[in-house]
């Protein structure tokens, strides 16, 4: 749905969320069944320009599936957008020749403003050396139905992840939320390891990190953060959670002449 827009000012105090913004990758088509393609791809993301610019920095950008306000988040393994990055990538896949024109079409539900502005930008992020991205924009019911239906190359989406960061519905052959139909017996069993709790799961959480890096199933962008607004000056010691916005209450200091 449209999102509600705020106006005047007021002080925000944020809650983070395990609910992750991203662009979904059909990996049947011929272009995009390419790793080497899709890590250019996610190297051509301005993660933090984007929730900069469009989400008034009320997300965390994220080049992995997993919170990086959460411990388990692999700050060492992550590689810093740069136009270096992306032309050396885009190299590597062969999209820098200057010899052809490849073209991509990302869709996206045209009733959230937001995600219209993030998909464009996107778009324009990647439509680089011999690459072209077009953004669709359509009604959720048409959306999802392409969805469905494979019909699409790129999407912008968000799903709300659980807090054991089980990427099951996403990575998973017949995965609720798998629509570009990834498949990998080695993605499999590294999220098993994952999942498990033997001791060592830090192990094959590194191991996962560094396969979905490499084969880039999907593109990460951001966790969204849920937004607590009040007058400026009114309230003290605010601490909010995704599910309790009068958490620790009893800790707030109230300025009624402010």
């Amino acid at each position: 749905t449209t999102p509600s827009n705020v106006s005047g000012s007021g002080a925000y105090t944020d809650a983070d969320t395990t609910v992750l913004q991203y662009v979904g990758v059909n990996t049947s088509r011929p272009l995009l069944a390419d790793p080497a393609v899709r890590r250019s791809l996610s190297l051509g993301i301005d993660r933090a320009g984007l929730v900069k610019s469009f989400l008034m920095g009320h997300a965390a950008p994220a080049q992995f599936p997993v919170s990086p306000v959460s411990p388990l988040y692999p700050q060492a393994q992550e590689v810093s957008y740069s136009p270096d990055h992306f032309a050396g990538a885009m190299e590597e896949a062969g999209l820098r020749t200057g010899t052809q024109t490849q073209t991509l079409t990302l869709i996206v539900n045209e009733e959230n403003s937001y995600k219209v502005s993030m998909a464009s930008r996107i778009a324009s992020q990647l439509s680089q050396y011999d690459l072209r991205v077009t953004v669709k924009t359509m009604s959720w019911s048409s959306y999802t139905q392409a969805l469905r239906s494979g019909n699409y190359d790129l999407y912008y989406a968000e799903c709300r992840l659980t807090a054991d960061w089980d990427l099951t519905p996403l990575l998973a052959a017949g995965g609720a939320l798998n629509y570009g139909g990834y498949s990998s017996e080695r993605t499999d069993a590294l999220l098993a390891a994952a999942l498990s709790n033997t001791t060592q799961r830090s192990e094959a959480l590194t191991a996962l990190w560094r396969d979905l890096l490499d084969n880039a199933p999907f593109l990460p962008v951001c966790f969204k953060a849920t937004s607590v607004l009040v007058t400026e000056g009114v309230v003290e010691g605010l601490a909010p959670t995704e599910t309790d916005v009068f958490r620790h209450l009893d800790a707030w200091c109230i300025h009624l002449d402010a």
